[in-house]
């Protein structure tokens, strides 16, 4: 895999002067199109729409410039992107890639884009005291809410959000994305989709966190849950069955399914059946067995069921995975910039 940092790619030399944001074009060298093109409004609120194609594919490492404005940006992926790599787990607050960063926040590391193919990504950046106006919440607030929703992460896996509203935020990038790279001037309906964005995002956030009104598992009993997850973690090849682990854990059957259910969104082993793809993915994106090991390792019996499971929750074949990834390993994707 081949890492590119960021300013190697950028063809001015800041993303920020005077304190703004500002376009920024892509080195020729490497591909064509645009880092960084700047809409701001007089609210505060700037969308940054990133369109451009490399002429490879790899790691392209990010890192936040060391002065500028402290802008929160709620981040839009619509293609190109494969992966984005962040130092703790993180939960997406939305479809696809789609996020929230702030300074003060763990950043993403790198991003990971596929050769000649444009990539395209929307930011709503919004400053700090725009935020606290418009949702009468503190940038403090924030970032405990989403350190919270990371922390969780790790522990419970991922968590359940609402499907609809992944769908609205889905259908107003896309409007707000072919407004920018058709009619940008069109200054009133851009912005009311950036605020659109922003709400939804930050909906869906509440929902992920816990933090919206809804019924709650008595506490004594979410610990056991956990319990319940690191012991079905630890165990997927050879798991216990429901009743055995409700007892395990100190509640009884009723409580677990609840549990599960209020807490995760997904039944006992449904969960169960979720680790196990997402374990046997990690093996064979990472070379580290072969697809009927993985699928042995994480205990399914049947490599055609583990096949048909793995094509449902993925996209992809387990075959083509694992072939992209050797592929991967053994190529030299970037070229040298010209002079």
């Amino acid at each position: 895999m081949v890492s590119i940092d960021m300013q190697e790619l950028v063809d001015d030399a800041s993303f920020e002067a005077n304190g703004q944001l500002r376009s920024v074009g892509l080195h020729p060298g490497y591909g064509s199109g645009c880092l960084s093109e700047v809409k701001p409004f007089q609210s505060g609120i700037s969308l940054v729409l990133q369109d451009f194609s490399l002429y490879g594919e790899g790691e392209i490492r990010l890192s936040r410039e060391k002065e500028g404005p402290p802008v929160i940006a709620f981040f839009n992926c619509f293609s190109g992107v494969r992966h984005i790599a962040y130092a703790k787990p993180r939960v997406f607050v939305g479809g696809g890639l789609s996020n929230i960063e702030f300074p003060g926040y763990e950043p993403a590391l790198f991003m990971e884009v596929q050769r000649n193919t444009p990539v395209r990504t929307l930011i709503v950046c919004m400053e700090p005291h725009v935020f606290e106006t418009l949702t009468g919440k503190s940038s403090n607030e924030l970032v405990e809410t989403l350190a919270l929703l990371d922390c969780n992460a790790g522990r419970k896996g991922n968590p359940a959000g609402s499907k609809s509203l992944d769908f609205a935020q889905t259908m107003c990038g896309y409007q707000a994305l072919d407004s920018f790279m058709n009619n940008p001037d069109e200054t009133l309906f851009l912005e009311a989709k950036a605020l659109e964005l922003v709400a939804l995002k930050l909906k869906q956030l509440e929902l992920l966190a816990g933090t919206t009104p809804r019924k709650q598992v008595v506490d004594h009993t979410v610990e056991k849950i956990y319990y319940a997850c690191e012991i079905l973690r630890k165990e997927m090849a050879d798991p216990p069955g429901a009743l055995d682990l409700a007892r395990r854990v100190g509640i009884n059957y009723n409580q677990l399914v609840l549990g599960f259910k209020e807490i995760l969104g997904l039944r006992p082993f449904e969960y169960l059946r979720t680790v196990r793809l997402e374990k046997a993915r990690d093996l064979i994106a990472n070379r580290e067995c072969n697809i009927t090991e993985a699928a042995f390792t994480v205990g399914h019996s049947s490599l055609s069921h583990f096949t048909r499971s793995f094509r449902k929750e993925f996209g992809v074949n387990p075959k083509a995975l694992a072939k992209e990834r050797k592929n991967k390993s053994t190529s030299m994707y970037f070229h040298e910039p010209g002079p």
